[in-house]
């Protein structure tokens, strides 16, 4: 599976495009768009895995469901929420973007600790929920990728200080992902991938 990394042009989050050897890719949170389709030409996007609903990882969906209005977005119960809340997703407290709804709430999927999908390359990605950093954060995994979204940015404190934050849940959510990224190369919300030993 290849792993191409956009860092988009709002707070410098990540948007990881995944792929096979066909012309059908997923990604793992959405900003900017045109990068995306200049990545992915005739291809198609099949799906949308969200790390969690903050407005940074995720303002780029309506444009997204303009080019691909079939995708499939992943997200938890209170993820769902937040694509819908313009609270929840803090886009109503921040000039930087309008108030952010997600256009086509029949595209969602819910996510929970354990799911397994087939993706690129005939991949099983695992689901994995880490809660702390936010409720709707979660985790993806390979057996040799780990998608760990802002609930583990290596040389970064887990923020906390939102609403739905909660620090002793963001410690045990970052245990988990520390033993389970053991042997793979981890992908961040924000930062550059590097290997966990």
């Amino acid at each position: 599976m290849k792993v191409h990394q956009i860092i988009n042009s709002l707070y410098k989050s990540n948007t990881f495009i995944l792929s096979g050897d066909d012309i059908v890719y997923w990604l793992v949170d959405v900003g900017d768009i045109a990068p995306i389709l200049e990545y992915v030409g005739d291809g198609v996007v099949k799906g949308l895995f969200l790390t969690h609903t903050h407005y940074d990882h995720i303002y780029g969906i309506n444009h997204l469901l303009t080019h691909f209005p079939d995708i499939s977005i992943y997200t938890n119960e209170f993820g769902r929420s937040a694509l819908q809340s313009p609270k929840l997703n803090y886009s109503r407290y921040h000039q930087d973007v309008e108030d952010l709804v997600c256009a086509k709430m029949d595209n969602v999927v819910i996510c929970r600790e354990g799911d397994t999908l087939m993706i690129a390359g005939n991949k099983r990605l695992s689901i994995i929920e880490t809660p702390g950093h936010d409720k709707s954060c979660l985790c993806f995994q390979t057996e040799d990728t780990f998608f760990s979204g802002d609930s583990y940015i290596p040389g970064t404190k887990i923020f906390t200080s939102f609403l739905h934050g909660n620090k002793m849940d963001a410690q045990t959510s970052l245990e988990k992902i520390v033993c389970l990224s053991r042997g793979k190369r981890l992908y961040p919300g924000h930062g550059n991938p590097i290997f966990i030993q």
